[in-house]
């Protein structure tokens, strides 16, 4: 494919304040320039406030009409909206999650007022934009359009194979100061996030303790990357319990790194470790999730998963981001969901 110009437009990116931030989109953005592709970055630092979208929308135009791009692709769907306001160069949107899904109220009972509002816009920018993509079958599943699911493709986020890869579990016990010997399940996001459901991981450790296995539950979110390939890679298990996901990163993370994962249903985590060595699935029952943690924990060694994952590499997934670009280009025409 020839090289093209990409002005990528975000509003997750890590920074020194936030090196956490939106690193799945760093990692796709050097994916594709690897591959031989110019990429300029437009941040939306919208997290300070709402009015940084407003004010990105005439910064945007000004950046496109100088940039002579071929295409814009926008990650998150308020991105999207932004990149939409412009109609020289054709838009991509990357839905991310909660943009399509919303985001369930701090006592986890329904929606947002807010977030529904997100979700209702999004579902009409993908009415307009040139090609989508989704990162599970059910974020397409609940798109409204029929001619925006046809325009939309199903690719999860990429793992960086030479980063995310297993370690000595020792080594890595001694770096974080843990004990060598104790079970520790690594719990994927910050507990105060009602939807990841902490609450049910504990419920679900309590199960295990009652039956006499003493495990520590630990909470890993907000740090960089390699410190995060080193609790991986110390941790007997990835507990995911959250009430849902897009595509869950650590998950895929995990299995790269062949740390067993115990998860519920919650975007694509299923598929994710479906048929990988030393995996479970779950109910969302602590009981259910307590007796899949006793087989993982039971049978003590480390997944397979990192030789069942390999279509999820960053190159893998940019070549198909890349094709998801030549059809917007060849002729705006239709990007199957299963053909991408």
């Amino acid at each position: 494919m020839r090289r093209l110009r990409i002005c990528m437009i975000t509003n997750m990116y890590p920074t020194e304040e936030k090196p956490h931030y939106g690193t799945f989109v760093k990692s796709q953005i050097d994916s594709i320039v690897d591959r031989g592709h110019d990429v300029t970055l437009f941040y939306i630092e919208g997290f300070r406030s709402p009015y940084e979208y407003a004010r990105a929308i005439p910064a945007l135009r000004k950046v496109i009409k100088n940039g002579d791009f071929d295409v814009v692709h926008a990650h998150y769907g308020l991105s999207g909206i932004v990149a939409r306001m412009q109609s020289d160069v054709p838009v991509v949107v990357s839905f991310c999650g909660d943009d399509l899904l919303g985001t369930p109220s701090e006592n986890g009972g329904s929606l947002t007022f807010r977030s529904r509002l997100i979700a209702l816009a999004c579902q009409g920018l993908s009415a307009g934009m040139d090609g989508g993509i989704v990162k599970s079958q059910g974020m397409l599943d609940r798109m409204w359009l029929a001619g925006a699911k046809s325009r939309t493709a199903v690719i999860p986020n990429g793992v960086d194979f030479g980063l995310f890869r297993p370690r000595d579990v020792l080594e890595a016990r001694r770096e974080l100061g843990f004990e060598p010997h104790l079970r520790y399940v690594l719990f994927p996001g910050d507990p105060a996030i009602v939807r990841k459901r902490f609450d049910l991981a504990e419920a679900s450790v309590d199960v295990l303790e009652k039956s006499g296995i003493p495990v520590e539950l630990l909470p890993v979110w907000g740090q960089p990357q390699d410190r995060v390939v080193t609790f991986m890679n110390a941790c007997n298990v990835l507990l995911l319990t959250s009430d849902w996901e897009g595509s869950p990163n650590m998950v895929k993370e995990a299995t790269a790194c062949n740390l067993p994962v115990v998860s519920v249903d919650a975007g694509d985590a299923w598929e994710t470790i479906e048929g990988v060595e030393g995996c479970r699935r779950a109910e969302r029952d602590p009981t259910s999730i307590g007796n899949a943690l006793r087989e993982v924990l039971g049978r003590g060694d480390r997944s397979d998963g990192r030789e069942k994952i390999g279509n999820l590499s960053l190159d893998r997934v940019a070549e198909r981001v890349e094709e998801v670009y030549r059809v917007c280009l060849s002729d705006r025409g239709v990007v199957q969901a299963t053909g991408v």
